[in-house]
């Protein structure tokens, strides 16, 4: 033991804190890369963690729930549910909805329960209850004499609060608030506030809470319940559950709380994996920079190793210790990226919570937690991934004989003989990608997809010792000819030191391919939806509850304003939009309506099948038959001629399906059926969109500015003309794939570094060299420009190889991956301004990166450099 101390401390404790700068940036690498990864994860588990602790939060101790997807439940179930109080069963009736604080559109979610009895489900802390009935105005105080008296809560106008959402808002005890709910808008006095506790830290505080008799009168819900939360004790859960299945009505179903979670887990399952597949890109870039630092560490101290093994040291112990630097170099970066993850996650926490409201379910993520576990894996992941790039290069230290490693040179040459070997298994890589991207979806995921990218990455890995070769023999003759010797040094010095050069390069060429295939895809799908929003966005107005898009799913017109819209003389026709989530076996769609009639003779709908969306239309109103979005089809296997299976106000209903339409607004499946036939199924009039077309001649802006004074202060309405919207949609798209730059460039700083850290290593091993140039009378400008040109070659290489396997990499994200995992069908397009424009910038950061070492080279001192030769 003490045997491999000595080895340790001499191969590897005392290198390293002599090259700190090398190690830095190798642990520096690692660190990067693990901290992404970090702070992804964290960012997507305080998302979904923050939507699973809202619900759990308004559920309270409630184990089982009686929810509706179709519609409003009958409260005269109630009465029915009175027996199992003999059983110890308890129930508590909710109304619990999304909806906007008005003026400003701020998103707002009512909880309204049984004040007296829903005690028994969530616990109330009451920080203060107004006494009185005089109405303060917003700001004012309350004076401290107030007391507490229940029963202003029961009031008909009153609303409750928690303290830090009136606080936010400026609001306090008997200040008036407007909410609309459903369309209906609706004023109340606030005349409770809640602690920060139980119920009132959902949804980050933004919750209002009322007596359930109050929102029904005051949002025109009398008789209606969103949902029943029960609280069955387990000596007798099975008999009750066996008696509530009898009494469930078709229209709702008997669930835990906890299956709202697990859908919306699944549902953002695809969208996690996709974030993490590209944060491990940084992290496999962090990999070369510690494969080429072990391999770097054996070729400076080849001469010691060989001595050491002639002394007695035996390849066992070589080969232990090289892979104890690795595990080193891997436990100190994953634990410094750890600390770097948490801090980044504050700033992809923004941009991730935003993609997820954008398109999936309403999150408020504040609080990041870095668990024991999620620490554990991200050191082990780092660390592991270290240890394996450091297995080939130590098993050649171990295995070498000592008269070689003690002899200059000669391990470099041995190693330069297998380029052509590699490249061969190079291709045998392509291929297998090209195989593997032929299997399917497993398990939602596409596993053939990443294998495939992985594959590539491999093969082009691979290509790069031939490519250094090639592309130096290739620019020899022309830097021979622009800068003389110089240039001819400079083509000649990469192949002598392949295999680190080589390492560099591959590392380098990874994250050029990766930003290449993004740009591409991301430029595609950008080409793509813009398109798409072209032929679908055809009206020249929409009409909104609310300013933005963000809130369109709780944001809605009632149907009165239908026969407003009706007398407006300078509008030929309108379509009303409405869409709503349900829960579709494990996982939640959306269901969507608008009039088909208008679709038929004003729309231009996308169509996959049949080509004819006036058919397809047609054939669904006659049949009353539902066209469903591509993602949806591709998921769940359906198409025309097949049926779907919805939950309505009359319990599971089979639709037809006469068509599948191209929809780019989300990933979870679309199904869109008339109008009148979703008002007769679910029960529900109300509007969230309306498209205008106007009639010829009409000016829009004119028309939205008389829209907005005439149904504006009534409804609550907001006009948009068609070029706002198209703008609006490609900002939602802009900010959603925002996140992915940034790793990506991540991943190339981390592979420029990779470059600095070769040329560092090229010039402590030619130290004798340079001195002997600068005996030959070579100057400190000619050495500078040796090294950067190197840098040069290297940069050449890198991009031609990165630029192809780019494009290789967006062949399989836009037709497998994408397809897979969102269902999207993407036309190819290659942004050539924005990859030329990446790749001019890698290309003049990598020949920067020179500059860096040729300061090293310029502090050669001659004297003891030729003394020790």
């Amino acid at each position: 033991m003490s045997g491999l101390r000595s080895l340790f401390v001499a191969l590897v404790l005392r290198p390293l804190s002599r090259e700190k700068g090398r190690s830095l940036i190798t642990i520096g690498g690692i660190a990067v890369g693990v901290a992404v990864l970090v702070a992804i994860q964290l960012s997507n588990q305080s998302a979904l963690h923050s939507f699973e602790a809202s619900v759990n939060a308004i559920s309270g101790r409630a184990n089982y729930q009686i929810v509706s997807d179709a519609g409003m439940i009958d409260e005269s179930l109630l009465l029915h549910l009175s027996e199992l109080w003999d059983s110890g069963g308890r129930f508590a009736p909710v109304i619990d909805m999304e909806g906007t604080l008005d003026p400003d559109d701020t998103p707002i979610r009512l909880l309204a329960v049984d004040l007296v009895s829903d005690l028994h489900f969530r616990d109330y802390r009451y920080a203060r209850i107004l006494t009185s009935g005089d109405v303060r105005k917003s700001g004012s105080t309350s004076s401290p004499a107030d007391i507490i008296h229940l029963g202003q809560l029961f009031r008909p106008d009153s609303i409750i609060l928690p303290v830090s959402f009136a606080r936010q808002h400026r609001l306090d005890l008997g200040s008036r608030l407007q909410m609309t709910m459903n369309g209906q808008p609706a004023s109340f006095v606030v005349r409770g506030l809640l602690e920060s506790r139980g119920p009132a830290t959902a949804f980050n505080g933004s919750l209002a809470i009322a007596d359930i008799a109050t929102a029904q009168a005051a949002f025109h819900l009398q008789g209606k319940l969103t949902r029943i939360d029960l609280l069955i004790p387990d000596a007798s859960m099975p008999r009750i559950l066996a008696r509530l299945h009898s009494m469930v009505p078709a229209n709702a179903r008997l669930e835990h709380p906890s299956r709202r979670n697990e859908r919306v887990e699944k549902m953002l399952a695809a969208f996690r994996v996709n974030l993490l597949a590209l944060a491990g890109v940084a992290l496999l870039v962090g990999v070369f920079l510690v494969y080429n630092t072990v391999l770097i560490s054996i070729l400076r101290r080849r001469r010691d190793v060989g001595i050491l093994k002639t002394l007695g040291a035996s390849a066992p112990q070589i080969f232990f210790v090289f892979i104890t630097e690795g595990l080193f170099l891997g436990l100190i970066g994953s634990a410094l990226g750890v600390i770097v993850g948490y801090c980044l996650a504050f700033g992809t926490l923004d941009l991730i919570s935003r993609t997820i409201n954008a398109l999936y379910v309403t999150s408020s993520p504040t609080t990041l937690q870095l668990t024991p576990r999620l620490i554990a894996v991200a050191i082990g992941l780092g660390t592991i991934v270290s240890v394996a790039a450091s297995i080939q290069p130590a098993a050649e230290a171990a295995g070498v004989r000592p008269a070689l490693l003690i002899r200059p040179g000669l391990y470099q040459r041995m190693r330069r003989s297998r380029s052509r070997n590699l490249a061969v298994i190079a291709v045998g890589f392509l291929v297998l990608s090209a195989a593997l991207s032929q299997i399917p979806v497993i398990e939602g995921f596409s596993v053939g997809g990443y294998a495939a990218v992985m594959s590539v990455v491999a093969a082009f890995s691979l290509f790069a010792p031939l490519a250094v070769t090639a592309v130096s023999a290739g620019l020899r003759p022309i830097l021979r000819k622009c800068f003389a010797t110089v240039g001819d040094l400079a083509a000649v010095s990469l192949p002598a030191s392949l295999r680190r050069v080589a390492v560099a390069t591959a590392a380098l060429s990874i994250a050029i391919g990766m930003m290449v295939a993004v740009a591409v895809m991301i430029g595609s799908f950008r080409e793509t939806v813009n398109a798409w929003v072209a032929q679908t966005v055809k009206s020249d107005l929409w009409l909104r509850p609310a300013k933005g898009l963000s809130n369109s799913p709780v944001a809605v017109f009632p149907d009165s304003i239908s026969s407003d819209l009706d007398r407006i003389p300078f509008i030929d026709a309108y379509d009303r939009f409405r869409g709503r989530d349900v829960a579709y076996g494990d996982s939640i769609i959306a269901v969507g309506s608008g009039d088909f009639a208008v679709a038929i003779t004003h729309g231009d709908l996308p169509m996959v099948t049949p080509h004819s969306a006036k058919r397809a239309l047609e054939q669904g109103m006659r049949e009353n038959g539902v066209l469903i979005s591509e993602s949806m089809a591709l998921k769940f296997h359906k198409g025309p001629g097949d049926v779907v299976e919805l939950p309505t106000a009359d319990g599971l209903t089979r639709f037809p399906i006469t068509g599948v339409y191209r929809d780019y607004s989300n990933d979870r499946g679309v199904v869109v059926m008339n109008r009148a036939l979703y008002v007769k199924k679910y029960r529900d009039n109300s509007i969230n969109t309306v498209a205008v077309f106007l009639k010829k001649g009409v000016d829009p802006e004119r028309a939205r500015g008389l829209l907005e004074r005439d149904l504006g202060s009534r409804f609550h309405l907001f006009a948009f003309t068609n070029r706002n919207i198209r703008t609006e949609v490609m900002k939602i798209f802009d900010q959603t794939f925002m996140i992915t730059y940034a790793l990506l460039l991540v991943a190339l700083v981390v592979a420029v570094l990779g470059i600095v850290n070769t040329m560092s290593a090229l010039i402590l091993e030619r130290r004798h060299e340079i001195a002997l140039l600068k005996v030959l009378g070579v100057s400190r400008g000619e050495i500078s420009l040796m090294v950067v040109l190197e840098s040069a070659i290297i940069a050449v290489t890198s991009t031609v190889l990165g630029c192809l396997s780019g494009y290789v990499l967006a062949l399989i994200l836009i037709f497998v991956i994408n397809k897979q995992s969102f269902g999207w069908t993407i036309q190819f397009q290659s942004p050539a301004l924005l990859v030329i424009t990446s790749l001019i910038s890698t290309f003049a950061a990598t020949c920067l990166a020179g500059l860096i070492p040729t300061r090293l080279a310029n502090r050669v001192v001659i004297s003891s450099e030729l003394k020790s030769e």
